[in-house]
């Protein structure tokens, strides 16, 4: 019985680490340049972290809360990369010339 409450208890310590890790990995994406790939490990360590987890639990809510985060980041991503695609290509020639 000790037993079963040990591995619950590191169970649902190990799911509460991935979802602050995946809300502050969604948090840091809109800080650099170019983040997509911090807002996608976000959103993976958020779907690992609510695997499991109990239905209004609080490790459910911050799991929620970073693919939420980490999708507006990938959604904003899309729409600047779609509006200045012609400046992206732009500033990979220069960066080219300077290298």
């Amino acid at each position: 019985m000790n037993e079963d409450l040990h591995t619950k208890a590191f169970r649902e310590g190990k799911r509460a680490g991935l979802a602050i890790a995946a809300v502050a990995g969604s948090a840091v994406a809109f800080v650099s340049l170019l983040g997509i790939e911090k807002a996608i490990l976000a959103i993976v360590l958020a779907i690992l972290a609510r695997r499991g987890a109990a239905p209004k639990s609080h490790t459910r809510r911050l799991a929620s809360v970073a693919i939420g985060l980490a999708m507006l980041y990938v959604a904003m991503f899309a729409v600047v990369m779609a509006l200045f695609h012609d400046k992206l290509g732009e500033l990979i020639r220069l960066l080219q010339q300077l290298g």
